[in-house]
């Protein structure tokens, strides 16, 4: 790579973020998003799962986070930071009281990925015999290559500026944009496997000519506003994406493009027509305005603000030249998370449902309801993710399609692979709901290194089978923490949360495990040392009990 040096020296990677998750090395799978969009991925042009990676952050998951948002918006700190919003513009929320601050959280993301300089991405195989040349390494042009790299072809972009970015790096003012965030998306870009040739400009330098006789089996065109051209597609031995082709935009706009060119390419490569299809547009969860009025009444949403963004101080600017906004702390981004409604959560596994009424009969919002073909839909205007029905459906068939229950079992997994403390200390799983992300986990890793802490959106998202799994991969030991029932965003899920404890604890005397290897504490949040005592008392019975019979 010529003229260009990514990584900024001078920035050690001593300064770790913190984060209450328990620390996994790869993103935790779950359930991609089926035939219901919430609004806010619906308005995005790029199709970011916005709710998914706010739900990664009311946990404290936050390099799950960060790549999840990658998938779609690999510039993450530009569009933290400058985008025109529609996905708050659309957002639920906005009903009650504010819409969620949907970009200021994609921010605290993409601040807290380069603070902590997480582990970059692995280099992807190239498995086809295709090798795709872009032209143009702005937003639109390494989009495109991301893409087209992560379907296993050999992607070189050729930039002729010195270095990456286009407008973000060229244009963009510090105190907007600092070009050392930039760089550090472009590095997680090209360390997928991407070729990057700088200070080399098309028509001075090389031709599309010789790009085909190099042998380049495509060659997609993204070069930016200021230097557009009007290329038909076999011209350009075939494609003009980004501004090139629709002048200047956002760079959520120049992202969308990129993915759009990708999917040309890859289809003109396979055979398949470059004309994109007709869109096949997933339903809108759009909520009801009188129906969430009509809750805050009840309490089963409670008002609560919106997070400002703070500001530095006028000295602090002028002196380092920093940015205007400091960014969310982490208490901060937990908090505002917690204020997603999680629209259209839940779905119907039509070809498993038996149309046995469990879910109509158990849901306390109404949800489900039963349709003049006998079968049952999920009402997604009035659906608030609360996840009892997903673990009461005997059939399984109501499908959890954001972060919180189907990836639940990988994460215990992986928290029970970690080495034990010790041979007389047991390994406990303590589940905790994200209303204490902010402080409770935090205390009980430091007391209690044999007690490994888990988030959840809300303990009343664990079922029997989350519980048993727990004890089947070594555990124990294990406790659920949650708010009191007051303080819970769901209503009726502390009932729940109890009723599938109890019922475990039933399973579990029958099996001859012993029903106190399993405990459930509803606390506020000011009860630190209570639930350290707690933790303490749990701790001392489980060792009482002896290891568990259950092998790892």
């Amino acid at each position: 790579m010529k003229g260009f040096q990514l990584r900024d020296k001078s920035m050690g990677r001593g300064n770790k973020a913190s984060t209450l998750s328990y620390a996994v090395a790869q993103p935790i799978p779950f359930v991609s998003q089926r035939n219901v969009q919430p609004p806010c991925q619906a308005a995005c042009p790029a199709g970011v799962r916005v709710r998914d990676y706010i739900a990664l952050i009311a946990q404290g998951r936050y390099r799950d986070a960060d790549s999840l948002i990658r998938e779609q918006m690999p510039f993450s700190s530009a569009c933290g930071r400058i985008c025109y919003q529609p996905c708050e513009t659309e957002c639920n929320r906005a009903l009650v009281d504010e819409p969620v601050a949907i970009m200021y959280l994609k921010r605290f993301i993409s601040d807290y990925a380069y603070q902590a300089k997480l582990p970059l991405p692995h280099p992807v195989s190239k498995t086809r015999a295709e090798r795709i040349a872009i032209v143009g390494a702005g937003p639109s042009g390494l989009t495109a290559a991301q893409d087209l790299t992560k379907l296993a072809y050999s992607v070189t972009v050729f930039e002729a500026l010195p270095f990456p970015g286009g407008t973000l790096r060229a244009a963009l003012p510090l105190y907007r944009l600092p070009k050392k965030l930039v760089d550090w998306d472009i590095e997680n870009i090209l360390a997928l496997g991407i070729e990057l040739n700088t200070n080399t400009a098309l028509g001075k330098d090389f031709s599309l000519k010789e790009l085909r006789e190099a042998g380049y089996s495509a060659i997609l065109i993204a070069t930016g506003a200021d230097r557009s051209r009007k290329l038909s597609q076999p011209e350009a031995g075939i494609f003009a994406e980004g501004d090139s082709s629709f002048g200047a935009m956002w760079t959520v706009h120049a992202v969308a493009a990129g993915h759009r060119g990708a999917v040309s390419v890859d289809n003109y490569l396979q055979g398949k027509s470059t004309i994109p299809a007709e869109a096949n547009y997933a339903l809108v969860a759009k909520r009801e305005k009188g129906d969430l009025e009509e809750k805050v009444l009840q309490g089963h949403i409670k008002t609560k603000p919106r997070a400002g963004m703070p500001l530095w101080g006028p000295l602090e600017r002028i002196h380092d030249l920093v940015e205007m906004e400091s960014g969310y702390s982490e208490e901060v981004a937990l908090q505002e998370a917690q204020r997603c409604l999680g629209c259209g959560a839940a779905e119907i596994l039509e070809p498993k449902c038996t149309a046995c009424l469990t879910c109509v009969r158990i849901c306390p919002y109404e949800v489900p309801a039963i349709t003049s073909l006998n079968t049952v839909e999920i009402r997604i205007e009035r659906c608030q993710a609360c996840g009892v029905c997903v673990g009461e459906c005997p059939a399984r068939a109501i499908a959890f399609t954001m972060p919180g229950i189907e990836d639940l079992i990988p994460q215990i997994e992986a928290a029970l692979e970690a080495k034990p403390v010790s041979k007389t200390k047991p390994t406990i799983i303590g589940l905790y709901c994200s209303y204490w992300a902010n402080a409770g986990p935090e205390l009980i890793k430091k007391r209690f290194p044999n007690i490994r802490m888990i988030p959840l959106l809300c303990i009343a998202k664990v079922d029997t089978l989350h519980l048993l799994k727990a004890f089947e991969v070594g555990a124990h030991g294990v406790f659920l923490v949650g708010c009191e029932e007051e303080d819970c965003s769901y209503q009726k899920g502390i009932f729940w949360a109890r009723h599938r404890v109890d019922s475990t604890k039933k399973l579990l005397a029958e099996i001859g495990l012993g029903k106190e290897r399993l405990e459930i504490y509803n606390l506020p949040t000011s009860g630190l040392e209570q639930l350290a005592e707690l933790s303490t008392e749990f701790t001392q019975r489980i060792r009482q009990l002896g290891p568990s019979p259950f092998k790892k």
